[in-house]
């Protein structure tokens, strides 16, 4: 190869991997896939639970911001609200005793059960729903090089259940920790790039 052509490699060469790590750069901390499910294309989805454990500046605030992204995204016929589930449980116990008893499950054994996930499911009149935790949700000062850092953090758990097996048919984790020095960066901002990531990584 004379020096020219070499040239001209290298630069390609060069920009495939800039290209590669700028693409990599837009993905999410952790993602697994149900490789058993197969042409998974829902057309109904709802939120079921989100739990904000000891983060409760952001209930409500995540639900909101999940929901609009989804009926934003325009990739399914129906999202349930999270106002229309509210509506739902508070008017039919035996479907408030599924969702309890279905979660409990979940959290406790991790167990996703089939025959309860699929009376939610038909309850509901979706498909699959998600699950979500609110892994952090606060503003710290962090170490840095021996040097304070004031930053703004934003991180979740989703699990995307398909209704009908109660198969977890996507699970993914991610997180965003926002540096400033004068202006304090609004949660509700950094929450929603979270879900943004983790919304478009995730299967439809």
């Amino acid at each position: 190869m004379d020096m020219k052509k070499k040239s001209w490699f290298c630069a390609g060469l060069l920009t495939a991997i800039i290209l590669s790590i700028i693409a990599c750069g837009g993905s999410i901390r952790y993602a697994e896939r149900d490789p058993d499910i197969k042409d998974f294309h829902p057309r109904t989805i709802g939120l079921l639970y989100v739990d904000v454990g000891t983060y409760g500046e952001a209930r409500g605030v995540i639900d909101e911001i999940i929901i609009t992204d989804l009926i934003d995204r325009r990739w399914f016929a129906t999202v349930l609200t999270s106002d229309a589930l509210k509506n739902q449980l508070k008017n039919d116990q035996e479907l408030q005793k599924a969702v309890a008893d279905y979660l409990l499950k979940l959290n406790t054994v991790n167990y996703s059960d089939p025959a309860l996930s699929r009376q939610i499911g038909d309850s509901l009149k979706i498909e699959t729903f998600l699950i979500v935790t609110v892994d952090s949700w606060n503003y710290a000062t962090e170490q840095k090089d021996k040097v304070s850092q004031d930053v703004a953090k934003a991180g979740l758990s989703m699990k995307l259940v398909e209704a009908a097996t109660g198969r977890i048919a996507w699970k993914a984790g991610h997180n965003i920790v926002k540096e400033y020095t004068f202006l304090k960066p609004d949660l509700k901002d950094v929450g929603k790039s979270v879900v943004n990531a983790m919304i478009g990584a995730m299967p439809h």
